[in-house]
């Protein structure tokens, strides 16, 4: 599944039915709770006065065949009755700890959007001085691309016949692992190319691990992490896995650290500037609407705000803290980056028109919208993200660098640099 995917549900308008079910097979009866859980979803959807034809479609998705590899399973169903359809059916696994039924004006995407902003394009490959497994993926659960082959060519065992020919023999040996690696180098740096790798997560035989260190280009080699792991078909394949999956939590973990500190550097140099009387909060950086909250969290008026001594004509401040500020920076394509907490309030309410850049995050600003609909706050500003090209990372809540309201943005530009 890619973003153009999920950019296209909202092409299907009126009521969203959103359903997210785990299943972990680690636990007792498994299966019994993953079908408990759906039959707890249309219970409550009968509740709401959901109609049969929607709760049929998804029973009829459910995906049984999943209950037993662990994971959540997400429907989307939009329409009533029998105009009703399934616009989204997606496994996804690794994730175990989403269970959620959202009803209204949009689809409730956060968690789909989180699990593929975790899928990072990786490349693993476990070598020995014979050849080289390689396994691309480029964002799904399943390999892009799977190559098995031996590259070194024969002989690649050092003889230990003795003799004046010995040192001439080990040599040629030697110099056929050179080679192989070579060979083994190129087909690592050309999966990386094709699959825009992050991280390239090498494992094997130690000596052969060095040639092909060696052979590697800079760019490839510095995205090199080495785990445990060989070629060998001796049932080591599971540890493999679980050091790879660690490898790939270790680095989403990083990824979302150093965008965090990202959006703390900017907010903190903000707060400097309005400190030091540059201007308000959005005349530092980013105009508002009048009388609305600024990107800083500070009020004021909108339009420009002079710039420091030094920068004339530079954007001075690239984020956005805060519900109001983001939905009004996301109103004017603003938005490169958008940050939602993981846990927001499922309560806060949002207005969208028919553009993905009109939304009001209250009554009285829904009334310059077309055809105003009520949605999930999330959601909105997820739609608006989406429609404007930016990408979307879920965020913990609870950390100093969080955004006020759970909600907060890089922006691609600031108002001054967009006007001048």
């Amino acid at each position: 599944m890619d973003i153009g995917t999920v950019r296209d549900l909202y092409a299907s308008p009126g009521r969203y039915v959103t359903a997210y079910a785990s299943s972990n097979p680690v636990l007792e009866n498994a299966a019994h709770l993953y079908d408990l859980r759906w039959r707890d979803i249309v219970a409550e959807l009968e509740r709401l006065g959901i109609g049969p034809e929607v709760r049929e479609l998804l029973m009829a998705e459910r995906g049984d065949r999943y209950q037993r590899e662990g994971g959540t399973r997400v429907v989307v169903v939009s329409g009533e009755g029998k105009q009703a359809r399934t616009c989204l059916t997606q496994w996804l696994p690794g994730r175990s700890d989403v269970d959620v039924l959202a009803v209204g004006g949009l689809p409730h995407l956060l968690p789909v959007l989180d699990w593929m902003d975790s899928r990072l394009p990786h490349v693993v490959a476990v070598v020995d001085r014979l050849g080289v497994d390689v396994l691309a993926y480029a964002g799904g659960p399943l390999p892009a691309e799977a190559i098995s082959q031996d590259t070194t060519r024969p002989p690649w065992h050092k003889a230990h016949a003795g003799g004046w020919a010995q040192r001439r023999y080990e040599s040629h040996v030697e110099e056929h692992w050179k080679h192989g690696a070579k060979d083994d180098a190129e087909l690592i740096a050309r999966a990386c190319r094709e699959t825009g790798a992050d991280v390239v997560i090498l494992a094997g035989d130690p000596k052969a691990l060095s040639l092909l260190r060696d052979e590697l280009p800079c760019e490839v080699a510095a995205k090199v992490v080495v785990v445990q792991g060989s070629r060998a078909r001796d049932g080591s394949a599971d540890h493999l896995a679980t050091r790879v999956a660690e490898v790939l939590a270790v680095q989403v973990a990083r990824r979302r650290s150093e965008l965090l500190a990202e959006f703390q550097r900017y907010r903190g140099r903000a707060r400097t500037l309005v400190g030091a009387g540059v201007g308000s909060g959005v005349q530092a950086g980013l105009g508002g609407p009048e009388g609305a909250s600024g990107p800083y969290g500070v009020s004021g008026p909108s339009g420009i705000g002079p710039a420091p001594a030094g920068s004339p004509g530079r954007p001075m401040l690239a984020a956005s803290d805060g519900a109001a500020a983001t939905a009004y920076a996301l109103s004017r394509s603003q938005v490169s980056r958008l940050l939602l907490a993981e846990s927001p309030s499922a309560d806060e309410p949002a207005w969208i028109g028919d553009d993905a850049t009109e939304i009001a995050l209250d009554p009285a600003g829904a009334d310059g919208l077309r055809r105003p609909v009520r949605a999930a706050r999330e959601d909105a500003l997820v739609r608006a993200a989406l429609g404007t090209g930016a990408s979307i990372h879920a965020i913990p809540p609870d950390t100093p660098e969080s955004p006020a309201d759970g909600v907060g943005a890089l922006l691609r530009y600031s108002l001054q640099a967009g006007l001048d």
